[in-house]
């Protein structure tokens, strides 16, 4: 009887402990390449987060096409622009997105838009 106790009790633990991981998981949504949305913790914010790191930029608008992601900072005229296939990162104008053939066909959206788009388990590309 004990041992029946002591197999569930261990079920039991693990299966909370893969439920508050899950749960620890939809704090953030990954885009690709490990670039990520994250919630700002005690406001409606949401910040874009680069690979192995925690906090990042709070951002208003975002798009993506592959490999291309483009994000306004809040309150900022310039778009950071980041190349996911090569790790880069630039800032452009609002001018040079508007006109650039590459960067014009990327629609952006409100981060709270692209929040509602994306997959807690799985990314973009």
């Amino acid at each position: 009887m004990l041992q029946n106790l002591c197999r569930f009790s261990l079920g039991a633990l693990l299966i909370c402990f893969c439920s508050c991981d899950r749960l620890l998981e939809q704090e953030s949504r990954e885009l690709a390449g490990g670039y990520r949305l994250k919630r700002v913790h005690g406001s409606s914010g949401l910040s874009l987060i680069i690979p192995h790191s925690t906090g990042g930029l709070i951002i208003d608008e975002i798009g993506w096409r592959k490999p291309l992601i483009v994000a306004r900072g809040s309150g900022s005229q310039y778009w950071e622009v980041i190349n996911t296939a090569r790790a880069e990162h630039t800032r452009e104008s609002d001018e040079k997105l508007k006109s650039d053939p590459v960067y014009n066909s990327i629609q952006t959206i409100a981060a709270d838009k692209a929040w509602d788009k994306l997959s807690s388990t799985t990314r973009i590309w």
